[in-house]
């Protein structure tokens, strides 16, 4: 008799945020799916998505959308995957309204669109003012009619003959094997993993370690996007404060009333990585603090920020703000049907890379990617016959309770190789090894810090060999 509880699906999707949402709604009706969250179907990061999902539905063609996305991007993107993304993109915002989605109108009837950072063009749509990730994710949620399992942690991918044939974890303490001809990755991205992030906790990265356990590719791992503007409340970080609002007049000073982003050509609605990286070098010397007056109905039109606020007791129309991790650019290689390297194994969201983001992701690109790429990857899907699971393997895990803290210190915007190798090594000796559900998670917890120290020593020898091909040439 089996010890472990087993379940039996098409396809398998672990996560329930916007792309593994998505990829539920575009399933071909004669396929079971089975939804895996190891918090609660709410505790993803699309439900905090703030600034909007941006499309090129009013415009004439996606090409300035597409040049925008570049250009964020440092030219560092595959071709294909802006152009279709972008492409694709301009035809969400029907598509998700025929879904149920309400989008802001102004009092003409007109679309409230909006501008973030990097953008050239107002194509930021919201619903609720800054509440669009929740509202659409409640909206979606609803029409899901596969089965989803809460409170339930992936901590292996099972294979036979070379293929992904399902997965096991836990389900509470309860062990699981679940048996799928496909399965999906929409884990999303790191920021559990370190102490000041926008991410949900529950978001540690726990894809990776999967994806890189049975062979799959990963890539530019090195580029982690911190967002400009986290909100400090006794010098704490207490949450994120939506591009939006300086894409509608708010902007970065000092306390005596120094714009912050002066000097840049773009001012505050430079790209995210760029005002990070000034916020940083401010905050060595002084606070840094975004000035609110200039936009009108703040209220009405950013709810969360106003409530936030309110709730915190602090002046809505001033109020100190850091940098913060929110965005891991690259991730799990696929094509653009979702496919990774491994048969069988798929991946889609922030946890997949697919060359859209490059260095630096361009403002509210992040809904938009994952329901593009959702449908993409639902209307693709290649099915293997159902075979049995193999055996049950255990792997041991790791414990760490400091693993948040050393992460914390060297992952920031100004990476410094001594120190990244050293933390490095601290995690490659970890060698504690431990049953049950908890250790389990750390051991993938530990594996996705790895790969991303690593991934971020590629990243400074990779510039560093840039640099000096192109020292010479500066002098001659």
């Amino acid at each position: 008799m089996s010890l472990y509880k087993h379940f039996v699906t098409d396809v398998l999707i672990v996560g329930t945020g916007l792309a593994a949402i998505t990829v539920a709604l575009h399933l071909p009706d004669n396929l079971r799916a089975l939804l895996v969250t190891k918090g609660t179907r709410s505790e993803t990061n699309s439900m905090r998505a703030q600034g909007g999902i941006a499309s090129s539905a009013l415009e004439d063609d996606h090409e300035a959308h597409r040049a925008d996305t570049v250009r964020a991007a440092k030219g560092w993107v595959n071709p294909e995957a802006v152009e279709f993304v972008t492409r694709e993109g301009r035809t969400v915002i029907s598509e998700l309204e025929a879904l149920g989605v309400i989008f802001d109108r102004q009092e003409n009837g007109e679309y409230a669109v909006g501008r973030e950072g990097a953008h050239g063009l107002p194509r930021i749509f919201h619903s609720g003012g800054d509440q669009t990730g929740c509202r659409m994710m409640e909206t979606l949620s609803e029409k899901i009619t596969h089965p989803v399992l809460e409170q339930t942690v992936i901590t292996q991918l099972l294979t036979s003959g070379g293929r992904v044939v399902g997965a096991a974890g836990y389900r509470g303490e309860e062990r699981i094997e679940i048996s799928a001809r496909a399965v999906v990755l929409a884990t999303g991205g790191i920021g559990g993993l370190l102490s000041t992030s926008t991410n949900d906790t529950t978001i540690t990265g726990d894809g990776l370690a999967l994806a890189a356990a049975v062979g799959a590719n990963l890539s530019d791992l090195g580029y982690v996007q911190h967002h400009p503007t986290i909100l400090v409340h006794h010098g704490k970080s207490v949450g994120l404060i939506t591009e939006a609002l300086r894409g509608a007049g708010a902007y970065l000073m000092t306390r005596d009333g120094h714009r912050v982003m002066d000097n840049h050509p773009e001012r505050d609605l430079a790209a995210r990585d760029e005002v990070a990286a000034m916020i940083t070098a401010v905050r060595k010397q002084e606070s840094v603090y975004l000035n609110t007056t200039p936009v009108r109905q703040l209220a009405e039109r950013f709810p969360t920020f106003a409530r936030k606020c309110e709730e915190l007791n602090i002046n809505p129309e001033l109020v100190e703000v850091t940098t913060g991790v929110h965005f891991l650019m690259g991730g799990i290689e696929t094509d653009l049907a979702g496919r990774t390297s491994v048969a069988g194994l798929y991946a889609v969201g922030e946890t997949a890379s697919i060359g859209l983001h490059g260095t630096n992701r361009l403002a509210s690109n992040s809904l938009l990617e994952c329901f593009v790429m959702g449908k993409a990857v639902a209307r693709q899907l290649q099915l293997a016959p159902r075979r049995p699971l193999p055996a049950f393997r255990q792997v041991f895990g790791c414990e760490d309770d400091v693993l948040q803290e050393k992460l914390s210190e060297v992952l920031t915007v100004e990476l410094k190789e001594d120190r990244l190798q050293a933390t490095l090594e601290q995690l490659m000796s970890e060698s504690v090894q431990q049953t049950g559900r908890q250790a389990e998670q750390n051991r993938l917890h530990i594996m996705t810090g790895r790969l991303l120290l690593e991934g971020a020593l590629r990243r400074l020898k990779e510039e560093r060999q840039t640099n000096e091909q192109m020292a010479p040439a500066a002098t001659t």
